[in-house]
Formats: structure tokens, sequence, C-alpha cells
């Protein structure tokens, strides 16, 4: 392969995947201001406590732009007996991303979980 289909094999990649990273890399900002508000108290990442965990919230409103405003909206002014955070909705949207996107690695790991003990189980049976 000479060197400009290699150059343009890369930049190729590169487009395909760059924006990917971004959409799912946890907020960095919204992890400092998980343990900041100690959301943990009360949620943990897949187990439910006193709170829903982040990956039942990510499993009810999914990861979509959307769902991150409305789990925002739900931070400064929840519905329960969850105490109001008084932050910027800014803020309330970065801690909805990241609490979005780890309860979807909870998720998705359970999936594989099923998946794989599905494939063991048809492997036994042949």
């Amino acid at each position: 392969m000479n060197i400009y289909k290699m150059r343009k094999a890369k930049i190729l990649i590169f487009i395909l995947f760059f924006p990917f990273y971004f959409s799912f890399s946890s907020s960095k900002e919204g992890a400092i201001l998980v343990e900041k508000l100690n959301c943990l108290a009360c949620h943990d990442f897949s187990q439910k406590r006193t709170g829903p965990s982040f990956a039942e919230i990510a499993k009810k409103y999914g990861t979509s732009k959307k769902a991150v405003e409305k789990v925002a909206k739900i931070i400064i002014n929840p519905p329960s007996f969850m105490p109001p955070f008084k932050i910027p909705i800014s803020q309330a949207k970065e801690v909805a991303k990241y609490i979005l996107e780890e309860g979807a690695k909870y998720n998705k790991v359970e999936e594989n979980k099923i998946y794989d003990e599905y494939i063991d189980l048809e492997m036994q049976s042949h």
C-alpha cells in the first residue's frame, strides 16, 4: 500500500471515529460534581440504594441529548424526596451526562453477560 493510500485510510478512520470518542467519553466535570454533591450516598453505579442506580436511570432515559436535559432538570428540581441541588443547569447537565453514560456502561456489561450465558448454553446443547 503506498503512503498516500495509508494516509487517506488514517484520515478516513479518524473522521469516522473521532465524533464517537467525544460522544461516549464520560464527563470529567460530571464525575467531579457527582463526588462533590455526594450522589453516591444514595445512588450506586449498578445497584439500587435509597435512589435508583445509574444503570437504572440510563435504562429508563437513554443517553441522548434530550435525556441529558431531562435528567438535569430532575437533578435541579426532583419530584421525590431527593434534595434539590442549587447548581447551574450547565453543571446539572454534566452530572446527568456522567450518570447516563456510566449507567449505560453497566447496562452494556449486563447485556454482554446475558449474551455470554446464552452462548454457553447453546454450546452445551450441541
